[in-house]
């Protein structure tokens, strides 16, 4: 038999977990566990009660555009992403709808940015799945957005075949580089106001940030684009690929700019040493109630490191890009939403 420190599985620091353990949030086999000194036996179950914190996002609802026994299709907010990732869970699209709507066991059929908004497609079983995407790998599907972009854009009809790849691979940042995918873009403008120009787009392709890297490549970035529009792609901003540096330093700079680091919040001192005294043998704990259910719960818990740090403010732009997906279809079907209000050429 091998000595396992129960408290220590997915927990930042041994001492956080062992307090838990004192507190009665273990659970070993649906047995509340507060011996810190327990030897996990084969085939144990064990469950942490944890505070969990999820990024923050606007409270806007997911309007129903159709649905029948075989698929499901909203138009999606911005702000939230479309399924699990990172400490986005409840709130995301499957989240909300799993939740708020009690729909489950939905397939995703396309994706779209966390900050994008428009039409998504759900499949509700397997061979709804497998036909969409079929359709969807042999291109079938016409693509339609429309998105806001900084400059006067040109009243003619613009074309961008740039190859797009990866240049940050870890955080998913794409640039136009000439071993890429094959991507077709093409941007109609629908009005301008002198300053910024709301603009029509097809694609053809559907390469991660493909509309961000080729509206970026053609010198008329999204507005308020954090990860495309910004001058550490170069003074110009990534215009005709044009960087000013080498591609690794390119890599280098963006890494560093959107590096994580940046948003990490500093722990408050006290709430370290305070985790300390309780962790120490000498301190006892009163354990909670057993079965303390989620509800009871308050939202400030006094272990979570997150409820005991000033959290940095988070910029509006975080929560939306001002690029929609206005419409999806083929031959045999056809989804579309309204037009967003900031695409709305005012009187």
């Amino acid at each position: 038999m091998m000595r396992v420190d129960v408290t220590s599985s997915r927990l930042s620091y041994r001492g956080k977990g062992k307090v838990a353990c004192k507190m009665g949030r273990i659970y070993v086999n649906g047995e509340q566990m507060t011996d810190v000194d327990y030897l996990l036996r084969n085939g144990d179950r064990v469950d942490h009660w944890a505070h969990r914190h999820e990024h923050p996002i606007r409270d806007l609802p997911i309007r129903v555009i159709s649905e029948t026994d075989d698929l499901l299709v909203v138009e999606k907010p911005p702000s939230l992403p479309v399924h699990t990732c990172g400490q986005y869970a409840i709130h995301t699209v499957l989240g909300q709808l799993r939740v708020n709507e009690n729909k489950t066991g939905l397939r995703v059929l396309h994706r779209l940015d966390r900050a994008t908004s428009g039409v998504l497609l759900f499949a509700k079983n397997y061979e709804t799945d497998l036909e969409f995407k079929t359709t969807l790998k042999q291109g079938e599907w016409s693509k339609e957005y429309i998105c806001k972009v900084d400059g006067v854009f040109p009243d003619e009809e613009q074309i961008c075949e740039q190859p797009i790849g990866p240049l940050v691979i870890s955080m998913g940042i794409q640039c136009v580089r000439p071993d890429g995918k094959e991507a077709k873009s093409r941007f109609r403008k629908l009005w301008t106001d002198g300053t910024h120009s709301v603009v029509q787009v097809h694609i053809e392709t559907g390469r991660t940030h493909q509309i961000r890297v080729h509206s970026q490549f053609l010198g008329f970035p999204i507005v308020g684009d954090q990860l495309y529009n910004s001058t550490v792609w170069g003074p110009t901003k990534g215009k005709n690929a044009e960087y000013g540096k080498s591609f690794e330093e390119l890599c280098e700079d963006v890494r560093n700019t959107h590096k994580s680091e940046n948003w990490h919040e500093k722990p408050n001192p006290e709430f370290e040493l305070k985790m300390e005294r309780l962790a120490a043998d000498s301190t006892v704990i009163q354990p909670e109630p057993v079965g303390f259910h989620v509800d009871s719960r308050p939202e400030f818990d006094e272990i979570c490191q997150k409820c005991n740090v000033e959290s940095k403010k988070v910029p509006e732009n975080h929560y939306q890009l001002f690029l929609h997906c206005l419409k999806y279809q083929t031959s045999k079907w056809s989804f579309e939403t309204e037009i967003p209000e900031w695409a709305v050429q005012k009187a």
